[in-house]
């Protein structure tokens, strides 16, 4: 009873920061040429990917951001443009 109590224990107090953590960590946001997006972001594989929607949550896109260009999808079709376009739209590019 002992051991399972302390396994219990420490399970929750390892997991209680992570936890808090999700529970804070809000989608960041911002508007471009009149339609909202929020999103976020994760360094994958030494570049960093922004996941989010825009139209109310109802049009997915994936940014991949590399050095001087941004690729990926807007409502699953391909798209590339420059850093500076993202840059602009207040979008943290770095690593």
């Amino acid at each position: 009873m002992f051991k399972t109590s302390l396994i219990a224990a420490t399970l929750i107090a390892a997991v209680a920061p992570a936890l808090a953590l999700a529970a804070t960590d809000a989608p960041a946001k911002f508007s471009h040429k009149g339609v909202d997006y929020k999103y976020t972001t994760v360094d994958q594989a030494g570049e960093k990917v922004v996941r989010g929607t825009a139209y109310a949550g109802t049009v997915p896109f994936e940014l991949h951001i590399h050095k001087k260009t941004v690729t990926g999808t807007f409502n699953n079709h391909p798209v590339e443009f420059d850093l500076a376009e993202v840059k602009a739209m207040g979008i943290d590019t770095t690593n």
